[in-house]
């Protein structure tokens, strides 16, 4: 009898085993949330509603944007940090969440989160200094080594932050530094003489450029862009410093890897998307997907430059 019973349980558990098999939810079978820990309205939001758009046709399911603001990201960062790992609920933003670690914002580890890619590097980060103070970037480099006081805008524990700190620290100006987390408040402030120098996306400005209000200072990339190809960069000035802005989607910690696979076969699909890809060009990027590994290798790369200005992030140098 004994025998019998221990038989019939073996088959039940492998009857219920491969019932489980075959009735469990394929991914995606529900809408997404992603998450961008910023106010709506920035470069941030812009770049997820463009991929959101375009991911849920490719996954067959609602993609719907939530921003989440508060202390430079890490509020919506933390809320998908401790968030269900099923795959609904991702966080779409850019490396200033190492930014926050280093600097003491949040005890979160980017790289803790099962980061799925980095589909867009931005290549237009530029710093901006108001027209009617100075005439070009050479003017400025020249009076910031010099007796000019420069006041720079910036958010502590972000990219507006590491931004003037690595100009500050090439062209050895000593600036003052005023905090700021709104873009709007910063164009306002430049506008009315308050602030002189503040970091941007090249997009944003573009506009206060062509009027004549505010000069760009250069591109913090490698090479020109070839969306405003006239706007040299930094090196080609003789300023070493380079930054590009790295936009990724991660996932709370532990998340299955076959969602992350099929999350990342649908962002590459969209990546290629030739309309999507002109979406992207208004604002002068270009998707462009990176494996989970590449991804995960550049977001480390990245935190060890930064981890290099540490003090000066600080405060302390």
């Amino acid at each position: 009898m004994k025998k019998i019973v221990a038989v019939l349980s073996i088959a039940l558990l492998s009857v219920s085993m491969m019932w489980a098999q075959g009735n469990q939810e394929a991914y995606p079978s529900r809408d997404i949330t992603v998450l961008v820990p910023v106010k709506a309205g920035g470069d941030t939001d812009s770049y997820a509603r463009i991929f959101a758009q375009y991911l849920q046709n490719e996954l067959g399911v609602g993609v719907a944007v939530k921003n989440v603001d508060g202390a430079s990201g890490t509020v919506g960062s933390r809320e998908v940090f401790n968030a269900k790992n099923d795959g609904y609920t991702i966080l779409f933003f850019h490396g200033t969440t190492l930014l926050s670690q280093i600097t003491g914002l949040t005890d979160i580890d980017t790289l803790d989160f099962t980061i799925a890619s980095v589909p867009v590097v931005d290549k237009t980060a530029t710093l901006v200094a108001p027209a009617k103070k100075f005439r070009n970037a050479a003017d400025f480099v020249k009076r910031a080594q010099g007796d000019e006081k420069i006041i720079a805008s910036i958010a502590q524990g972000s990219y507006a932050q590491l931004a003037c700190v690595l100009y500050d620290d090439a062209v050895k100006g000593g600036f003052s530094y005023v905090d700021s987390t709104s873009a709007a408040d910063r164009i306002a402030d430049m506008l009315g003489g308050r602030i002189d120098l503040f970091f941007s996306q090249y997009g944003s400005m573009k506009q206060y450029v062509d009027s004549g209000d505010f000069i760009s200072l250069g591109v913090m990339s490698d090479e020109r862009n070839e969306f405003f190809p006239d706007v040299p960069t930094f090196k080609e000035q003789g300023i070493d410093i380079s930054m590009d802005k790295l936009f990724f989607f991660a996932f709370p910690p532990k998340t299955d890897q076959t969602i992350v696979d099929a999350f990342n076969s649908a962002l590459k699909k969209v990546c290629e998307n030739e309309t999507a890809k002109k979406d992207f060009a208004k604002y002068f990027v270009q998707p462009e997907f990176l494996t989970q590994a590449e991804s995960i290798a550049l977001l480390k790369d990245a935190k060890i430059l930064y981890e290099k200005f540490t003090p000066q992030l600080l405060g302390e140098n």
